[in-house]
């Protein structure tokens, strides 16, 4: 009996750092992606500068990295945030047993996929603000700014596909999930929703491979103002679901 007992609080306790978790990975999303959405229309920082005609093409890419420069430290700030939504992404997930019933292999799956995606996603953006802050050294000092613009090209495309990596990893851990989720009872609404992230985040990851910075922007903000947080708020408020820790699983 005693034995049960502490059973019983542990997995209350389990499911309450769960929610706890999911809730804190929902508000950093909210935040990191509203703030990006306003640095992204120049609400938050100044508009990039208009480049006349008469402006050489050399003195043009200085004047718009010195511009560029104002932008990182906020680029920091909301980064850092999402950092943070990431690692509570991948510890809901590892959290989250019981959906497929006697076949755990799936969710087990899901897990592992989505803290891959999301420790990718984290390795691809700090060394994507690491590569900002130097080109930002470079462009306010004596440095070529042809070699300047070439780095700054080689950092970004080098994020770009860290990140199509990483949405497509998530996207899949997500299928994986709600394919396990799908015949349990009370809990198809939550696989459809769940499938429809993934299908996001697919198209996310898509956008990235085109090389469709608009449609990036786009998905990043619907996914991480909304989609992605309510994922993890729905998920943090299901009842009947074995909430075990990574370490007891």
């Amino acid at each position: 009996m005693a034995t049960k007992t502490i059973e019983r609080v542990r997995a209350r306790r389990a499911a309450g750092t769960a929610t706890v978790v999911a809730y804190t990975g929902a508000a950093g999303f909210v935040i990191a992606a509203g703030w990006f959405w306003l640095a992204s229309k120049a609400v938050t920082v100044a508009p990039p500068p208009r480049i006349g005609p008469h402006v050489a093409p050399l003195q043009g890419l200085r004047i718009y990295y010195r511009w560029q420069v104002t932008t990182l430290p906020q680029e920091r700030y909301y980064t850092s945030i999402a950092i943070a939504g990431f690692i509570c992404l991948a510890m809901a997930a590892s959290y989250l047993r019981g959906l497929a019933g006697r076949d755990r292999l799936l969710t087990r799956t899901g897990a592992v996929l989505i803290g891959a995606g999301a420790a990718t996603w984290i390795t691809g953006s700090v060394l994507q603000l690491g590569g900002h802050r130097a080109v930002g050294l470079m462009a306010t000092h004596a440095n070529p700014i042809e070699t300047t613009n070439s780095i700054a090209f080689t950092i970004d495309t080098i994020a770009a596909a860290f990140a199509l990596t990483a949405f497509a990893l998530i996207g899949a851990g997500m299928l994986a999930f709600a394919a396990g989720a799908r015949e349990h009872p009370g809990r198809r609404a939550w696989a459809g929703y769940t499938a429809l992230v993934a299908l996001t985040l697919f198209i996310l990851a898509w956008s990235y491979a085109a090389g469709n910075d608009s449609r990036s922007d786009l998905m990043l903000i619907a996914d991480g103002l909304v989609l992605l947080p309510l994922w993890l708020i729905w998920t943090g408020r299901l009842d009947g679901i074995d909430h075990e820790s990574p370490a007891e699983a």
